[in-house]
């Protein structure tokens, strides 16, 4: 059966990974986290979801802020089984689990960033610039910034004058080359030029695209670029701070509102759906009045007969 995080704290109904439920899921906010919470008052590795006997468990990794079902915390590396509809919270953030016929998450680790760049995005005072931007950080154009405002849009960079990101460099291409910003990742390409365009000490391979990371920077001509993603180094700098001891005054109310719609799992495993097909089927069948019959009669005369004659040979033996 497929199990659901459903993270609360996005904005909306949430955002969703569904994992497959024969797999460990670990709640942290790591950078390794199968379910990637961007908060300091939760720890790197928080809390696992492992599948036991087609039931799930819940287990706290010794977490500085604990993990909690509901109200109730769950003592450190103790597991707890949970149910379809749970609501959990790690540190100040609130997840609910589900139990649903659902299709399994694909590029969970995309998915999972998307969700850590959306809990940042959310955390940060308004008014901050969150957009990707190109830097030129040596060459002709030093100080030049271009911002990466739209997803899924190409960005041509070059000499010619309908460039997206014009160059002022005698030694790139007209159309050098390509950017494009995908599912938060920057991937560039270059476009067939004859200096080449370099990431680190690697060649861009003309019409191949390649992951662009904020810790490279990308050399064309005399040009040298730098990828600034301000919601990544926000990200960066929680997942590397010490934990946070979460206050009791600052703990977070559960979200409002019934638990999320959902086609949870068929059995109702202890959820209210299955209680109530249980409740309704018993009190749906007629109820046995206690008849007796002549044999009930005969066995019960019987007993009682050997009954008495067992008190009375206990009688004799303590006279005796």
């Amino acid at each position: 059966m497929p199990i659901t995080v459903l993270v609360r704290s996005v904005g909306g109904d949430g955002v969703r990974l569904t994992f497959d439920g024969t797999q460990r899921i670990v709640l942290g906010r790591g950078a390794g986290s199968d379910v990637r919470l961007p908060d300091t008052s939760v720890s790197h590795r928080h809390a696992t979801i492992h599948s036991l006997a087609g039931e799930f468990v819940l287990v706290d990794e010794a977490s500085t802020n604990g993990t909690f079902v509901g109200d109730v915390r769950i003592a450190p590396h103790t597991s707890r089984l949970v149910r379809s509809h749970d609501r959990v919270r790690v540190g100040r953030i609130w997840l609910e689990l589900i139990l649903e016929q659902r299709p399994v998450t694909r590029d969970v680790a995309i998915a999972t960033r998307e969700l850590a760049l959306a809990l940042v995005s959310q955390a940060r005072a308004a008014g901050d610039d969150a957009t990707t931007r190109v830097r030129v950080v040596e060459g002709a154009d030093q100080g030049a910034v271009w911002l990466l405002a739209e997803d899924r849009r190409d960005y041509v960079v070059g000499r010619a004058p309908h460039c997206d990101l014009l160059l002022a460099d005698a030694d790139v291409s007209r159309e050098h080359l390509q950017m494009v910003r995908r599912d938060g990742v920057v991937f560039v390409c270059d476009l067939g030029t004859r200096n080449g365009t370099w990431i680190g000490e690697v060649r861009v391979v003309g019409g191949e695209p390649i992951a662009w990371r904020p810790a490279q920077m990308i050399r064309l001509g005399r040009t040298v670029l730098a990828l600034e993603e301000p919601l990544s180094d926000a990200l960066s700098r929680i997942e590397s701070s010490p934990d946070e001891r979460l206050a009791l005054d600052a703990v977070p109310a559960p979200p409002k509102g019934p638990p999320a719609s959902g086609a949870a799992d068929g059995a109702g495993k202890g959820g209210p759906q299955g209680e109530g097909e249980r409740r309704s089927t018993s009190e749906s069948l007629p109820r046995r009045q206690a008849r007796w019959s002549a044999t009930d009669l005969v066995v019960m005369t019987a007993a009682l007969g050997v009954l008495g004659l067992s008190l009375a040979g206990l009688v004799w033996l303590l006279r005796g």
